[in-house]
């Protein structure tokens, strides 16, 4: 059967358990049983996940046509068929935490509680429940009042009281009763009160419900709307989590931010729908790319976030470089009708103890500074020693003297210099390379410097990129050309070395190189 979302797991399994309880009412001779069991059927045709489960649309159906008088042999046939398909969901695990010292209290509540896709976990004192919340992700609370470290009400209390788990559904099990006691929790933020001895398909219906609401605050407050990935908060909740896990285990745990190359440019071109579009694509190509038990969140604009666990720095790198490959792969098409691809550049660092998710983050993210300032399109750590920064600029000129000229009067100025024949080459390294400036020789082979100059500047990421053409043709028509096509600045062959690095220096600033600290 196919896997569902956990709320609409919780949805079927209240569903199903209420029609145990209008079953049972309709045994009693009830007369508003017959009619809440048609509305139950009809429920159960009504819910979002029924595509995956062809079956308990059929029975739920039958139910809704079957006539009053028949309903009640209907339901004995279709009952156990439903409460077994119900037992047979598949979706994401959700964790709950029963917290309950009595042996048999306990195993009377994980026969209630127990499903294929939740995993339970018991703690009989206060203690143990602060240490399993600490260490794993709980949607729901089972909580008996008298425990042996402490009364449940102020567990109530620091519960509601914290971030991590003040929507955390809370469902009191409690042999005390009466309304002061009652309405004492209702008031510190209990959902339910059950008093011993309680109706369990009640108690069970009471749990998936409170579940299926859980799942729908979890995606509200814990998911990015764009995207769907997990949101900064619910980043946060779960690195504390696996950092935590980590030391006590002493296995790697690595941390990377990723930022998406030049991604203003597909706003201020394109439209802010069409960068939507990029965002909603690239979170899932990314996603895809990694392990189920990586993170990957939406850190802000067009940031992401990522933790591995058990995960060093160099294996972590090699994770992101296929993503980074899978992205650069991508190609989106505008309205109209120009086709662009982006790349990420990323900073990776590894958890280290005494260190918060904030400092680590800090880390990857100064490191990921380095990785833009250094040319983009790259995954820098701090293995990457010494990391120096430089600015690359792409020399496209066919005259391999007036290449190595150009080279020879720019090295010294703490630039990467790459120099490129032809069009076709130059087109080729922007689309695998950052660059912070390109020169271009209006004379090339094949196509000329102008229709290059052109190509270039429809490439959405090249948009604020300084170009500057070069040429032996001081015609003033050719130098307008070149700047209504998008030249920066115009350069007449033959050229003194004092006034190319002039103009270089006009829109790359010399800078010294900045290195990683070990």
């Amino acid at each position: 059967m196919d896997s569902l979302s956990t709320r609409d797991c919780e949805g079927f399994v209240a569903q199903v358990n209420a029609l145990q309880v209008a079953q049972r009412a309709l045994r009693n001779g009830d007369p508003d049983a017959i009619a809440a069991i048609h509305r139950i059927a009809q429920s159960l045709q009504h819910t979002r996940a029924v595509p995956a489960v062809s079956e308990i649309l059929k029975l739920s159906v039958r139910l809704d046509k079957t006539a009053d008088d028949q309903l009640a042999r209907e339901l004995e046939d279709a009952l156990p068929r439903l409460l077994a398909l119900v037992d047979g969901l598949r979706s994401e695990r959700v964790g709950l935490l029963l917290v309950e010292d009595n042996p048999a209290m306990v195993e009377f509540l994980r026969q209630r509680l127990a499903a294929p896709h939740r995993d339970l976990h018991v703690a009989q004192t206060i203690a143990q429940a602060e240490k399993i919340l600490a260490e794993k992700e709980i949607a729901l609370v089972v909580l008996d009042l008298m425990l042996p470290d402490g009364d449940g009400r102020s567990f109530i209390m620091r519960l509601r009281e914290r971030s991590t788990s003040g929507f955390v559904p809370l469902i009191v099990v409690s042999a005390k009763a009466g309304p002061q006691v009652e309405s004492e929790c209702f008031a510190l933020g209990a959902d339910a009160y059950f008093v011993k001895p309680f109706d369990p398909v009640t108690f069970s219906i009471v749990v998936a419900s409170k579940l299926q609401q859980a799942m729908d605050v979890k995606r509200q407050s814990g998911h990015d709307l764009l995207t769907g990935l997990p949101n900064r908060a619910a980043y946060n909740r779960a690195f504390r989590r696996a950092s935590m896990l980590a030391l006590r285990s002493r296995q790697p745990l690595s941390v990377a931010i990723l930022d998406l190359d030049l991604f203003k440019t597909v706003n201020d071109t394109y439209g802010h729908s069409m960068g939507d579009q990029v965002l909603r694509r690239l979170s899932q190509v990314i996603a895809q790319t990694l392990r189920t038990s990586d993170l990957l969140a939406r850190w802000g604009g067009e940031e992401f976030a990522v933790f591995f666990p058990n995960t060093d720095v160099k294996s972590a790198k090699l994770a992101l470089t296929s993503a980074l490959k899978a992205v650069r792969a991508e190609k989106f098409v505008s309205a109209d009708g120009h086709s662009f691809s982006l790349s990420f550049s990323a900073g990776l660092s590894g958890a280290k103890k005494g260190l918060s998710a904030d400092e680590v983050i800090a880390d990857a993210d100064r490191i990921l500074y380095l990785a833009k300032q250094s040319g983009r399109n790259r995954i820098l750590t701090p293995l990457d020693k010494p990391l120096t920064v430089k600015r690359t600029i792409l020399i496209v000129e066919d005259n391999a003297w007036m290449a190595s000229v150009m080279k020879h009067h720019l090295r010294d100025q703490g630039f990467r210099l790459v120099r490129v024949r032809d069009a076709e080459g130059a087109l080729n390294f922007v689309a695998d390379h950052a660059v912070s400036l390109i020169t271009v020789d209006v004379c090339l082979p094949g196509m000329d410097g102008f229709e290059l100059l052109k190509r270039l500047r429809d490439v959405p990421t090249l948009g604020h990129i300084p170009i500057i053409m070069v040429t032996s043709n001081a015609q003033k028509k050719d130098i307008l050309k070149g700047f209504h096509q998008g030249a920066n600045d115009y350069i007449v062959k033959p050229f003194a070395p004092a006034e190319l690095r002039a103009r270089v220096h006009r829109f790359l600033k010399p800078r010294v190189l900045e290195k990683i600290d070990r």
